[in-house]
């Protein structure tokens, strides 16, 4: 999927994190909120965003993140400023660097501290060992914004079945899943729908797809589909339905 798509997704049982699948750039202020929820909860007293930035460590990271993923890479990094307590001076500093980036204007629900998915992860390890063990099972052990990139959620259990085709055990199907996904993405897009994102379209498209893998998946269980020359001449019979 090249499109970058906001992703909401559930922490915990009670919050959210916004991040984009395919930037991973998420919301610093959002991990933040979770974190001093934990933190409260605990009796720890909680945390600003500050704080954090102001952390020589944090500002060691960001660099080191910056140099691994950043559009910046190749430019000297630059100088780490301090006030007269030894704190990092970061309002300007965080202007020179594409792993993390400060936004005020705009929609409220896009202002506020966005950030790479290491450097969230790393305020989660700072606020909270609960909040962190929850951002890696998520972000890490179930891999979602590698689910969301090559077919959302829905693909997970499917591209699992896909592994079990003979002709296809014990190989690296990466590339299938890719294929198929976007296979099915072509075929939902005729739907009339005023955009990808509106509320009817997602509902109809999730519905379609939902219809589709549970048929596709049995099929290739009770042995209908046999090979992946099967599926590929199966997706092309799928039919969309309509409400």
């Amino acid at each position: 999927m090249t499109t970058n798509q906001m992703m909401t997704i559930q922490i915990g049982k009670d919050y959210t994190v916004k991040i984009g699948h395919l930037t991973k750039m998420g919301s610093l202020n959002d991990v933040l909120k979770i974190g001093n929820e934990y933190r409260k909860e605990k009796g720890y007293k909680e945390i600003g965003l500050d704080e954090y930035l102001r952390r020589a460590e944090t500002w060691e990271f960001i660099i080191e993140v910056e140099k691994k993923y950043g559009k910046t890479a190749n430019r000297e990094i630059p100088v780490l400023e301090r006030d007269e307590k030894n704190r990092i001076i970061y309002s300007s500093l965080i202007k020179q660097f594409s792993v993390i980036k400060s936004q005020r204007g705009g929609k409220p629900e896009n202002r506020g501290v966005w950030a790479n998915l290491q450097i969230m992860l790393d305020l989660a390890i700072y606020l909270s060992p609960t909040l962190r063990l929850e951002m890696i099972e998520i972000f890490i052990n179930s891999k979602i914004l590698f689910w969301r990139d090559i077919g959302g959620d829905n693909f997970k259990e499917f591209n699992q079945i896909i592994d079990t085709l003979p002709d296809r055990v014990g190989k690296n199907n990466t590339g299938i899943y890719i294929q198929v996904a976007t296979q099915i993405r072509k075929k939902l897009e005729i739907l009339d729908s005023r955009g990808y994102n509106e509320k009817e379209h997602n509902s109809l498209i999730q519905e379609n797809r939902a219809e589709w893998l549970k048929s596709l998946t049995f099929a290739v269980k009770v042995g209908f589909i046999k090979s992946y020359e099967d599926l590929k001449n199966t997706l092309e019979k799928l039919e969309v339905y309509e409400k």
